[in-house]
């Protein structure tokens, strides 16, 4: 398991390199985190890792995409644990509202907008197979049946 106390104590440079964020966005998923624990009404199993950790794993498996087998060794914790820690994260994230990504549409009035689209047509065909005939057996076919 990753020394959290030692990856928080390194710089913003060397945190940034480890996992791919600044120390400012951490401590904001960690608020996010923290404000979703708090408003939970039923509270279940406890997780056998800290929200701290439960942030990094996420941020591992998004930035090196290792597999949740392989992750889940790291922190001790089976594969399945770290699917769900991972999709927990995500949708505490996302409904928080704070880490929306930034839509790629274009800016103005949509008389401004040159719209335009290609349409490609990638249904799937069936393909014609010759039909099984008695002519196109083999010889050997037809004399070894009883």
């Amino acid at each position: 398991m990753p020394n959290i106390a030692k990856l928080l104590n390194q710089n913003d440079a060397g945190f940034k390199h480890y996992t791919g964020i600044h120390k400012a966005t951490f401590e904001q998923m960690l608020d996010a985190m923290q404000e979703h624990e708090v408003s939970k009404t039923k509270s279940g199993r406890p997780s056998e890792l800290s929200l701290e950790a439960q942030i990094l794993l996420a941020l591992t498996y998004w930035r090196e995409y290792r597999t949740l087998y392989h992750i889940g060794m790291d922190f001790n914790i089976h594969e399945s644990s770290a699917s769900r820690i991972v999709r927990k994260v995500e949708n505490v994230l996302i409904h928080s509202g704070r880490f929306d990504l930034p839509r790629k549409l274009p800016h103005g009035k949509p008389e401004d907008i040159n719209w335009s689209a290609v349409i490609m047509d990638a249904t799937e065909t069936p393909i014609e197979r010759p039909k099984k005939t008695k002519a196109s057996t083999t010889a050997e076919k037809r004399n070894n049946t009883l």
